[in-house]
Formats: C-alpha cells, sequence, structure tokens
C-alpha cells in the first residue's frame, strides 16, 4: 500500500479513535489493535522511501556526468514529499495521542465521581445507622427509666402497706390495753407535781440565800 494511501486511513482511524475509548480511558482493543498495525507499516514505508532517497542521493553524487536539472529536481521534490509524509504522519499521531489523553481524563474524572458518589452513600447510610443506634439506645434508656420507676412504685406501696399494717397492730393493742391511756396519765401528773415541788424548793432556797447574804 503507498504511503499516502497508509496515512488517509490513518487519519480516518484517529478520527474514529476520538469516540473509541472505553469509560476507563483506554482505547478500545479493536481500535487499538488496527493504530499499532496502521504505525508498524507507515513506519516501515517511511523508512523504506527514505532509504531509497539516500540511494538516489549518493547516486547523483557520485554520478560521472553530473545528474541533469531533472534529475536534481526530482531528487529535491522526493524529499519534500518524503518530509510532507513525516509531518503528516506526526500530526495524526500527535492527534491520537491528546485524544487519548482526553480520555484519559475524563476516565479518571467518572472514576472519581463514581467514587465520590460511592463515599457520600457509604455516609448516608453510616449516619443513617448511627441515627438508628442513638434511637434504640434512648429507648433502651426509657424501658430502663420505667423498669426503675415501677419498682420504686412497688417498693413505697410495699412501705406503705407495712406502715398501715403496724398502725393497725398498734392501734389493737391500745384497744386491748384500756388501762395504758389511764397509766399514761398519772406518770404525767406526776411528773408534773414533781417539777412544781421541784421549783417550790427551789425558790425558797434563794430566798434564804438572799436574806443570809442581804439582811
Amino acid at each position: 500500500m503507498e504511503i499516502s494511501s497508509l496515512l488517509t486511513t490513518y487519519a480516518k482511524l484517529a478520527a474514529q479513535a476520538s469516540t473509541s475509548y472505553s469509560s476507563s480511558g483506554v482505547l478500545k482493543e479493536d481500535v487499538g489493535r488496527r493504530k499499532e498495525e496502521l504505525e508498524g507499516d507507515l513506519n516501515q514505508a517511511l523508512d523504506t522511501f527514505e532509504s531509497l532517497i539516500e540511494r538516489l542521493a549518493n547516486l547523483h553524487a557520485t554520478a560521472h556526468p553530473p545528474p541533469s536539472a531533472s534529475a536534481t529536481h526530482a531528487l529535491e521534490r522526493h524529499r519534500e514529499v518524503y518530509a510532507e509524509y513525516q509531518k503528516e504522519y506526526q500530526r495524526t499521531k500527535a492527534n491520537l495521542r491528546e485524544a487519548e489523553q482526553r480520555a484519559n481524563l475524563l476516565g479518571s474524572v467518572r472514576e472519581e465521581i463514581s467514587a465520590f458518589k460511592s463515599s457520600n452513600h457509604s455516609s448516608a447510610t453510616d449516619a443513617l445507622l448511627s441515627e438508628r443506634n442513638n434511637i434504640d439506645n434512648s429507648h433502651r434508656m426509657l424501658d430502663d427509666i420505667m423498669g426503675t420507676a415501677h419498682d420504686t412504685r412497688a417498693a413505697f406501696a410495699q412501705q406503705r402497706s407495712n406502715l398501715q399494717g403496724i398502725n393497725s397492730r398498734i392501734n389493737s393493742v391500745v384497744a386491748q390495753v384500756p388501762a395504758l391511756n389511764s397509766l399514761l396519765g398519772m406518770i404525767n401528773s406526776r411528773r408534773n407535781r414533781d417539777s412544781l415541788i421541784m421549783g417550790t424548793v427551789f425558790g425558797v432556797c434563794t430566798l434564804a440565800l438572799l436574806y443570809f447574804l442581804f439582811g
């Protein structure tokens, strides 16, 4: 295949490759394989063309008599064509590299977006689980408080019942010993009388002492 045809096919492949990258930024397998084949064919064809130009230049340099003006012009034209082929080949190759870099960049952006979404989803899930745990803990604390309140209420009820029983037994004892109140009254009366006697004695002693001192 001629170099110009190879370059045309290569340019078409470059245009196709701009939309032939996977989501991860890697060139699709069939397009990548075709790219390598075309680049190999182009490198070989250009090297062969360059070698022919060099051989022709050597022949012109050693020719006797020197080559005609038309032959010299033809050699220069071959060199110009070779330079144009190389320029077009390198330009297309650069376009392919740029397309690959863009695809890699887009692939990296997609991966970062996917990782960000996954991270946000994980963070949201963790937040929901944490909130669920907090609610469960609150429910357990409330159950414990309610249980403690019920136990305290039952203890108070039992204590009230015990006090009522004691009071009932005391009343029963008082009812069974009717003289107890009379006995207590007599004790109080005697205590009051003793206090009165002690007060009188103390007063008399005080008056006697004052009379002795100042009389």
